[in-house]
């Protein structure tokens, strides 16, 4: 029987690395709020490591390597080209070669991480698209194109050299093929359904199991050949960790960027006194 392990929104109590090292042996496929947060800690308590981009906000440098993923998957909206070659088994490996369980941010990749990892099952836990779209259009689409945000990702960027917001608008962007929110609301129902479909022809039935939240462990134990805990399947208000994530985050970041440009400040205000009183002495 899998050990119980506590997780809290925002934050997913990740398992040890010794306790699994690579590579997947799960590419859980379920879009940005599709119960990727509690599908994630259903994978920690069965033993498998999971990546969730809930677990990323001290991580810059893998965020670095998720934007180098969408310049070498989606093209430059400018030049119709990729910025960069794909990625190959190596770099992948460099995000989820210590992990049991890929979810979230990684099915906006997940033909190529099928193919890079052709030993990995294959779990679709898929929402209807009517449920689904107004909770992510509320949570992802509209605060990535608020100002607000967007002047944040910017101070972070140049301050601290962070890519997180930069990795998500590409990710986001170039997944859609929408670079605004009338592109999202107009173009997200075919997206999503051409998507399902590749995904579906694409994996063998012996290698994919369909999931729907609700249906409790034994479907997915069966399927990854692991016993049944006895803890009811974690439900996780993705709602309010995402936005509990976001808040902490951007408080965070904007916390770093003041310590990294404070010095700078108190030397232009410095020289600006200087410049003022200078005159007035000679």
């Amino acid at each position: 029987m899998a050990a119980a392990h506590p997780t809290t929104p925002g934050k997913l109590a990740t398992i040890p690395e010794s306790e699994h090292s690579g590579p997947p042996q799960v590419i859980s496929i379920g879009l940005w709020r599709m119960g990727t947060a509690s599908m994630a800690a259903a994978y920690n308590i069965l033993g498998l490591r999971p990546h969730h981009a809930l677990d990323m906000v001290d991580q810059p440098e893998q965020w670095k390597r998720f934007e180098a993923a969408a310049d070498g998957t989606f093209p430059d909206p400018a030049t119709g080209v990729l910025r960069r070659a794909p990625f190959s088994r190596q770099e992948w490996d460099q995000i989820y070669g210590r992990y049991g369980a890929i979810t979230e941010l990684g099915s906006a990749f997940a033909e190529q991480l099928i193919a890079a990892y052709p030993e990995a099952k294959v779990v679709v836990c898929r929402r209807d698209f009517d449920r689904w779209w107004p909770s992510f259009r509320e949570g992802i689409v509209l605060p990535l194109y608020s100002a607000k945000l967007r002047f944040v990702i910017a101070v972070v960027s140049f301050i601290l050299g962070r890519r997180g917001g930069q990795a998500m608008i590409k990710t986001t962007e170039g997944f859609f093929g929408s670079y605004s929110v009338d592109d999202f609301d107009a173009r997200s129902r075919a997206v999503y359904d051409e998507y399902f479909e590749r995904i579906d022809n694409l994996v063998p039935s012996e290698r994919k199991l369909v999931y729907q939240l609700g249906q409790g462990w034994e479907p997915l134990c069966e399927f990854l050949g692991k016993s049944v805990p006895e803890v009811d399947f974690p439900q996780i208000n993705e709602s309010k960790a995402l936005k509990e994530h976001q808040r902490a985050a951007m408080e965070r970041w904007l916390s770093a960027s003041w310590k990294a440009a404070r010095p700078w400040v108190i030397g232009l205000v410095g020289l600006g006194i200087a410049a003022f009183i200078a005159p007035k002495v000679l």
